[in-house]
């Protein structure tokens, strides 16, 4: 009777580190994105640019690059970061052709769309 009370025992000893065990080892059902799956998603929003500037240069450069696309505004984000907002819209190809014509504009980007997907993981 001892015997088979200490087979029962280790039996469920055995089982209660195999259950939690295993779950470890399993990868969640939805693991979200990945980071490629990030990119062919991700927007932007239409006629808005990030522009990082030169520490020498002021917003003066931003309009004589850019002042052709007519330029509804231009917010100072800091750390040399411009939001540049544009009516006519050439394009993040055309805005980084122009970008190297001009060695007071370091950067420009697009401003893309960040949302999260309810997982806590930013898109």
């Amino acid at each position: 009777m001892k015997y088979w009370m200490r087979r029962l025992i280790g039996l469920a000893l055995a089982m209660t580190g195999v259950v939690p065990g295993s779950a470890c080892c399993h990868s969640p059902s939805n693991p979200g994105p990945t980071p490629t799956e990030f990119s062919s998603r991700q927007t932007r929003v239409p006629g808005e640019y990030l522009v990082t500037l030169d520490a020498r240069a002021d917003v003066k450069a931003i309009a004589e690059l850019y002042g052709r696309f007519g330029i509804k505004s231009i917010q100072d984000l800091g750390r040399n970061i411009m939001l540049v907002t544009i009516t006519e819209d050439p394009g993040p190809a055309k805005m980084e052709e122009l970008r190297g014509q001009n060695e007071l504009i370091k950067a420009v980007q697009p401003n893309f769309v960040y949302r999260t997907n309810g997982h806590g993981n930013t898109q």
